[in-house]
């Protein structure tokens, strides 16, 4: 007999008040009587409060439920789940009528199906209709644990498992444990695997995750088919294929194809191998990736938007034992682990505006989180010139974009001309305000600016006011909403009416539009204001913009068009255009360097012996930053500034024949440029460090010893780890130290393709990284053996589905016996009493 509650017993506690009761009672009854009376009454009070806790018995029965549990991922063949319904459908007949059952489809979750459903299910997928998301895995430890929800109080259980036994998680054996100790009986049947020929390429593996530049190393590609087939195992670098080899694969054999390959490439280098067989069914596990990190020369990338410029340089450069790669305006990489490829970053002429937000965000990281050195040279796309004002690439630098304009350069006066229709609502809208206050900021308290914006008509939302009245100008830009439609003719025009009544020496119009403009003389307004000394800029923002017309616009306007499908890229374009519209972002002329402080990358030279630059961009320094270099007017030429884990470098001449030439006709320009570089590439000081890693339970462990100098283990230091996806969102990850010297960061891995981890120890400035590439699901593996812990299983037979059965029990209440033999009990004290 068991019991629901036990609390209702604190009611007998009132028993020591009737007690108390009874012996001082005045009842003149004999003593016999009157005692035996308290007594039935106290029993009858003590049985209510049992009844209260509501006791029950176990019975006996021979009812069961079965679950059975059909798994439909992608490595059993559809033929063989569909037949396995047979052998369902003939045991639920043999079902009695007191038993139940439930049938559940089971793959990377578990769906609960009806026979008839099943049915309809498999052949459905079997026509082509395949749900591959639900099919990807076989989870089978969570299938059963969830599957095992359904079974009623009162049953024997038994649930019977159809599948080709393949896991794709680690947790079957503790999912059978759990059975056993509920008292399931659980059966298992084997299905057949996948009949289509399949290949697939298992692992790529290599001996060592580091290696020296001009090592050769071998790197090992482990294949598998359940066919005998030909194909042939490429070895990509980059995505450029460097090796192939043809290979004759055995049916359910594993085949190990070595690629011996120097590492030519400094850095982190991401390695792939593809198969590429004569038959193949699913193309998902043709592929398999790992990262190398490769110890070398210090390796730079250097982007420029007409690469011929750096050509000089990058020869001098290459002197001096540095590994450069030389690229165009798209040579700038989305992704941190290419990113951790270079050393160093070279930004010499490459606008903000061919940048995506993506991109800069990538870069502060790269160098506060991972140690990596950014520069900046001069030129007409640097700082604010290039549109850098406020961005994560101007927070990295040690200079900044804002500048005092010299009093003789000529005022400007500027309308922002923008388009407010009901297609730039939400982000766009908001980007362009902030992108009109950007240009606003950047103007000086000579200059002049009106904001008029446009739908199906024009708007002034922002007359023509002293740069000086930032408040008012704010304040006029923040009321910029979008609606309606769209025809720029009539703002432009307001623009040049008020452009014609001022006396500003400079004068310049922005025209920003995301769509289809209604028909006018655009062309000949342009040519009207550019006769009478007024330039014209355009803006197309996305795919559905006039993008021809505003073309022409900037052409005959004597302007600059920009074409950008990223509503994002609108403050950087704009302040890139402000600062270009001023013409007075630069100095040109002969200007030597003049030391402001010393610094290990100036030993050895004197800056009266350094070349003079025939220009820079003016900027100012930001606080607690170096200015090693600077113009007699005090304008730095070259500074550096730690920021995060790396270094942020600026120097506002150039290195090409534009401002540079006197450096690149100086026998010393490599090597003095060189040491420069030398103290701002990232320094990957591993001395000490002992990592490794491994998948388990779906999470990414990196393990890491640290040991001294004479092999000591160290403890209790400070370590810590950031970790970023494959879009370069970061997220922090906690490091425990598991023993003396050893530390472990565990990382959740989820859906994630990409991890690219940074470990830290701050106590000593050590850095470690490594690099997580998703494999794909287990599921395509092609292993074909059932788990261990399926094997010591029984079959199942439909003639005998509840046979030997574990026996069951029914709880069965009984707290209508108690309350009867209470209140029987209490009705004979009341007689006693009377007697």
């Amino acid at each position: 007999m068991t019991f629901t509650t036990f609390t209702p017993l604190l009611w007998l506690l009132l028993l020591l008040v009737a007690g108390a009761a009874y012996w001082r009672s005045l009842v003149d009854r004999p003593t016999g009587l009157k005692l035996a009376s308290f007594l039935l009454r106290v029993l009858g009070v003590v049985l209510l409060a049992l009844a209260l806790c509501q006791p029950f018995i176990q019975d006996e029965t021979e009812e069961a439920h079965v679950v059975f549990v059909m798994d439909v991922s992608q490595s059993v063949e559809l033929k063989a789940a569909l037949e396995a319904l047979k052998p369902i459908e003939e045991g639920i007949r043999q079902l009695r009528p007191g038993d139940s059952f439930s049938l559940f489809a089971m793959a990377k979750g578990v769906r609960e199906q009806t026979p008839t459903e099943m049915r309809t299910l498999l052949e459905g997928w079997m026509k082509g209709l395949a749900d591959d998301a639900f099919r990807s895995e076989s989870r089978l430890g969570d299938a059963l644990l969830s599957s095992r929800l359904s079974f009623p109080a009162g049953k024997a259980k038994r649930l019977i498992l159809f599948s080709d036994g393949v896991e794709t998680d680690s947790s079957l054996t503790e999912a059978l444990e759990q059975l056993r100790r509920e008292e399931v009986d659980v059966r298992f049947v084997k299905l057949s695997t996948l009949e289509q020929p399949e290949a697939a390429l298992v692992a790529l593996e290599s001996t060592t995750g580091f290696a020296f530049q001009g090592e050769m190393l071998r790197l090992n590609a482990k294949v598998r088919a359940n066919r005998d087939m030909q194909a042939r195992v490429r070895l990509l670098n980059k995505g450029v294929m460097v090796q192939e080899k043809p290979v004759t694969l055995k049916a359910g054999e594993e085949t190990k194809l070595p690629f011996d390959q120097e590492m030519t490439t400094p850095g982190p280098g991401v390695w792939t191998a593809e198969i590429v067989p004569e038959k193949d069914h699913f193309p998902i596990n043709n592929q398999a990736s790992m990262t190398l990190n490769v110890q070398g020369q210090p390796r730079v990338l250097v982007l420029h938007e007409k690469e011929r410029d750096m050509r000089a340089i990058v020869r001098a450069l290459k002197e001096q034992d540095f590994e450069v790669d030389l690229r165009g305006k798209r040579g700038l990489p989305d992704r941190m682990e290419e990113l951790l490829a270079f050393d160093c970053i070279v930004i010499a002429n490459l606008p903000a505006t061919e940048m995506s937000a993506r991109q800069m965000n990538l870069l502060r990281s790269y160098v506060a989180d991972f140690g990596g050195g950014l520069v900046m040279l001069g030129s007409d796309n640097s700082f604010g010139l290039g549109g850098y004002y406020k961005t994560p690439v101007e927070e990295v630098l040690p200079l900044v974009s804002r500048y005092e304009k010299e009093k003789e350069k000529p005022s400007l006066a500027m309308v922002l001309v923008m388009d407010k229709s009901g297609s730039m609502q939400g982000q766009p809208i908001a980007l362009a305000r902030q992108a009109a206050k950007s240009a606003a900021e950047l103007l000086s308290a000579r200059d002049q600016i009106a904001v008029i914006g446009f739908d199906g008509q024009a708007q002034v939302i922002c007359d023509m006011t002293p740069a000086s009245q930032q408040s008012t100008i704010m304040a006029a830009i923040d009321s910029l909403e979008a609606s309606g439609g769209t025809f720029m003719y009539p703002a432009m025009e307001a623009g040049r009416e008020m452009l014609d009544r001022t006396t500003a020496k400079v004068k310049h119009m922005i025209c920003l539009t995301d769509g289809q403009t209604q028909e006018a003389d655009h062309i000949g307004l342009t040519q009207q204001m550019a006769d009478s000394g007024i330039t014209v800029s355009t803006i197309a923002l996305g795919e559905g913009s006039a993008g021809e017309l505003l073309q022409q616009i900037a052409e005959v306007g004597r302007g600059r068009f920009y074409e950008s499908n990223e509503a994002e890229s609108l403050p950087q374009i704009f302040t890139k255009e402000t600062t270009q519209a001023s013409k007075s972002a630069t100095q040109e002329g002969l200007f030597p360097h003049i030391q402001i402080t010393d610094h290990p990358m100036l030993s050895g030279y004197d800056a009266d012996g350094l070349p003079v630059t025939l220009g820079y961009v003016m900027t100012e320094a930001k606080p607690a930053v170096q200015v090693l270099l600077a113009a007699e007017s005090g304008d730095p030429l070259l500074a550096v500034g730690r920021f995060g884990l790396g270094m942020g470098l600026a120097y506002t001449g150039d290195l090409t024949e534009t401002w540079g030439g006197e450096w690149l006709a100086w026998d010393g320009c490599g090597r003095f440029w060189a040491q420069v570089l030398r103290s701002v590439v990232r320094k990957m000081d591993r001395a000490g460090l002992d990592a490794r890693s491994e998948i388990m339970d779906g999470r990414w462990k990196v393990r890491l010893d640290r040991r001294d100098e004479a092999e000591a283990p160290l403890s209790g230091l400070r370590m810590e780890a950031q970790a970023l996806d494959e879009n370069g969102r970061p997220f922090d990850i906690k490091v425990e130290e598991t023993g003396l010297g050893r530390y472990e960061a565990s990382i959740p891995l989820g859906t994630r393709q990409h991890i690219a981890l940074r470990l830290h120890d701050r106590d000593h400035d050590k850095l470690e990284v490594r690099h997580y590439h998703a494999a794909y699901p287990n599921e395509y593996r092609l292993d074909g053996k059932p788990a261990d812990s399926l094997s010591t299983l029984a079959g199942y037979q439909p003639a005998s589905i509840i046979a030997a059965l574990p026996t069951a029990f029914q709880l069965r209440p009984i707290s209508s016996w108690f309350a009867w033999l209470a209140l029987s009990l209490l009705l004979l004290g009341v007689l006693l009493r009377r007697i």
